[in-house]
């Protein structure tokens, strides 16, 4: 379901430990963007540990205004093509360069070409379409308004061009912690600060920063220790495996739709 993370360039820089927290829900690549010198940059990686994600997030996350996204495989391969983010629209055909990232499992699928991902036939189908002849449409409410209604709640993107222009679709969906904006609580150990409004403050931001991980238990009943536990995200069921007793982590194993009832 992955994980998608907005920030300034004031935002606390983050501890080895959070990072390696985020690498290990969405360790299937990692890529983020932002404007240097009047270009909108793009860098992808695919790190095979934690320690090159944490490599990398220090050499081009750390300190920039910036949207970035740990991916964990839902649709299309697992390569650099299908890190996010991708292109929607390009200078040269549009007037501006304009790339988009995107948390969650869209109903529109991937069936055309399963090597691609759900997004990149999002955007195909109906995102460049949409603005192609009018590509300042992308940071008007109403476009958030629109396509968030489109994709539904658990859907979210994040958008920015070429002018460091940054739109976020179904925004409210996600969290603040720390100086960011974070798509959801259940592709990370979520802090018990996390808020659904931002956090004033850079003193607040740093002290969240610097806390650990905190591993909780995921109850659910009928299931115990060491066992597999079913759970529902959006409408999404999940499996998950305790790691025991003192290491509670859940990570999902097997997605698959379910319509709760």
């Amino acid at each position: 379901m992955c994980l998608l993370i907005t920030q300034s360039e004031q935002s606390p820089k983050l501890s080895n430990a959070w990072l390696e927290d985020f690498y290990d829900y969405n360790g299937d690549g990692v890529g983020v963007m932002f404007v240097e010198n009047g270009s909108l940059i793009i860098e992808k990686c695919l790190p095979k540990n934690a320690a090159q994600f944490v490599s990398f997030y220090r050499a081009h996350i750390e300190g920039k205004n910036c949207a970035f996204h740990l991916r964990m495989r839902t649709h299309g391969a697992t390569d650099l093509e299908n890190c996010h983010p991708y292109e929607v629209l390009n200078r040269k055909d549009h007037g501006m360069d304009l790339w988009l990232m995107h948390n969650g499992i869209l109903s529109t699928g991937n069936a055309a070409d399963v090597t691609k991902s759900d997004t990149w036939h999002y955007i195909r189908d109906y995102l460049r379409p949409m603005l192609a002849a009018n590509p300042d449409f992308a940071f008007h409410p109403a476009f958030a308004a629109i396509v968030g209604e489109h994709i539904g709640a658990s859907n979210k993107f994040v958008l920015m061009d070429d002018a460091g222009r940054l739109a976020v679709v179904n925004q409210k969906s996600g969290v603040y912690w720390a100086g960011l904006w974070l798509s959801n609580t259940y592709a990370w150990t979520a802090s018990s600060n996390a808020a659904k409004t931002p956090i004033k403050g850079y003193k607040k931001q740093l002290k969240q920063a610097t806390e650990r991980p905190e591993i909780r238990a995921y109850k659910y009943a009928n299931y115990g220790y060491g066992k597999t536990a079913i759970g529902y995200v959006d409408g999404n069921e999940y499996e998950y495996e305790y790691e025991g007793r003192r290491r509670q982590r859940a990570r999902p194993l097997r997605r698959r739709r379910h319509a709760l009832r």
